[in-house]
């Protein structure tokens, strides 16, 4: 019988739930590394091959009831605050280092938010040449940056 720890099943429904390893942290008042080590070890103890296949094992095995529900509390936002303001620096087609350079930042760190961005908006699943347009789109749609026209307003 496969047993795991109350933080471990604690990791693991929340993760069922769509929270984010930054998420968890924050809601357990973790660290993210303590939150990846806890997902780790689950996988681990339950020979998953990833965080979702650890769920569904965990579920088949009676350790977590079906699908959890989601904790009470406000929304989660489907971008960081940083995602949103790189992809509306973004959001004219500039060149990721022209895009660090307005941000103060690097390009990695850029080409990290965007594709942490395109996750959460699920666009992932497009060319790569594309991503950014859908992106910009799914944002402007749901309000998460601002319309073309007042990205910066300096």
């Amino acid at each position: 019988m496969i047993q795991l720890t109350a933080r471990e099943r604690e990791v693991l429904t929340l993760i069922a739930n769509g929270f984010t390893h930054a998420e968890i942290a924050e809601r357990l008042d973790l660290t993210e590394r303590a939150v990846g080590n806890a997902s780790d070890r689950a996988r681990m103890r339950l020979g998953a091959l990833s965080a979702p296949h650890a769920v569904l094992l965990a579920v088949q095995a009676g350790i977590l009831q079906g699908r959890p529900k989601r904790r009470p509390g406000p929304a989660r936002q489907p971008l960081t605050a940083r995602q949103a303001e790189v992809l509306a620096a973004a959001s004219d087609g500039a060149s990721l280092s022209t895009v660090a350079a307005r941000l103060g930042t690097t390009t990695q760190q850029v080409s990290a938010r965007l594709s942490e961005g395109y996750l959460r908006l699920g666009v992932t699943h497009l060319p790569r040449d594309q991503r950014r347009a859908a992106a910009v789109g799914v944002g402007r749609r749901r309000g998460l940056i601002p319309p073309a026209g007042q990205e910066r307003a300096a």
